[in-house]
Formats: structure tokens, sequence, C-alpha cells
């Protein structure tokens, strides 16, 4: 997996580098990714060779040669069409929004007058963060408002004090994560399976619900009990 996107990736800009770093290059722009930035759960081999086009233009820099890494968010006309409902779901959820081909191309323009090596040229809906129910992440917290990361640390986890309130709360959790309306909409005793959980959706919902208990909580929380009530 990592070779699969290292190669075209990393070596390609590496070769680039090594074959016109004396042409005398009036630009060397690399189309990175926030995946370099960001990280991302099921992304660590993208992450990595993203991170590396960062690093490039950093030490492209330092030896005197032009160079500027654009790490790109979602465009609406690219990646996006290949995801599936979940998928955007989910990083809508996460604060990143989709980019038009006009919004790209007008951060584009902008971000080649600007005098950075690496930078990040995404859209985020700073709503959805702070809507979200776990805590923003440090790299996104000093973009919201005050009162809403004062809310975040004070307020704390709020332990269930029944069993019944612990099953809402878990039914509610997952329904924020499968994209329902409600938590009506999730059956207790069925399977997490059959509910539509994959690894992403099934580690977004122990981070959220371990958020809410103060509980630390495997990874693998949902293969290890069948269901909501269990």
């Amino acid at each position: 997996r990592l070779e699969g996107v290292w190669g075209p990736k990393a070596g390609a800009a590496w070769h680039l580098h090594e074959l016109t770093r004396d042409r005398g290059l009036s630009a060397f722009v690399l189309f990175s990714s926030v995946a370099g930035a960001f990280g991302g759960a099921g992304q660590g081999s993208y992450a990595a060779a993203n991170a590396f086009l960062d690093a490039l233009a950093v030490y492209r820099r330092g030896l005197g040669l032009p160079a500027q890494s654009l790490g790109w968010g979602l465009w609406a006309s690219g990646m996006a069409d290949t995801l599936d409902e979940g998928h955007l779901r989910r990083l809508s959820r996460s604060g990143l929004s989709t980019l038009t081909d006009e919004q790209g191309l007008a951060l584009f323009d902008t971000a080649l007058t600007m005098d950075e090596p690496a930078l990040v040229v995404a859209r985020l809906d700073l709503a959805a963060l702070a809507a979200h129910p776990e805590p923003p992440a440090a790299l996104f917290s000093a973009l919201l408002p005050h009162r809403s990361r004062r809310r975040d640390t004070v307020a704390g986890p709020r332990p269930p004090q029944t069993g019944q309130s612990l099953l809402d709360l878990v039914r509610a959790r997952i329904a924020v994560v499968l994209g329902h309306a409600s938590a009506n909409a999730v059956e207790a005793d069925r399977s997490f399976s059959d509910l539509g959980f994959d690894s992403l959706s099934a580690v977004e919902f122990r981070n959220q619900l371990g958020a809410e208990t103060g509980l630390r909580l495997p990874a693998t929380l949902v293969f290890d009990h069948p269901n909501a009530e269990a």
C-alpha cells in the first residue's frame, strides 16, 4: 500500500527535483494534500507521500531553489466524485468541505503570490467543527470561537446514570456516525455489521463514545460486541 502511492508521488517528485535543479526554473509547484497535514483514518500511506512533497518544497527552498507545495483539500470535481455518501458525511463532520472548480482555481492563483514553501489550500466548515461532539483537534481549536473551545474543555465527559441512558447514548452516537436523523433508526439488537459499519466508522464511533463517557475504549469495540445493546 505504501509503495502504491509513494512511487508516483514522492518518487516522481524527487526525480523531478534532481533532473531540474540546474535548469534555472522560475517555479516548481507540487500538488500535495491536506492528508499530509491533517492525517486521516485509512490514509497513512497517502499522508506520508504528501508530507514528503511538503518537506521537499522546504528542502528546495533551503537550497535556494524555487518550490511550493500546495496541500489541497477535496475538489467536488476530483476525488469527491469517487467517494460514497458515508465517506462524504465523515469528511463533512471533520470540518472539510468540497471546493468548486472556481474556488480551487482562485485559491491556486492566490497561493502562488505567497512566499511560503508549503500551504494548506482547503475549505473548512468551522460550524461543523464547533458542533462536533468530540473536542476539536489542536490543529483546529485556535480557529473556533473561544466559547466553543472552553465549553468542550470545561464540560468534560457526561457519564450516563442508568443502563437505559447508556443504551440511548450508544444509539445516538451510532446514528450520528451512520448519518441517521435520530437514534430511533438504530435497532438495539441489530448487529453492527448489518447496521452498515466499516472499519473507519467503527473507529469514529469508538472515539465519539469515548469522548462522551470519559472511558478509554478499544478500537475493536464494535467487533468485540455484536450490537448496541451488548
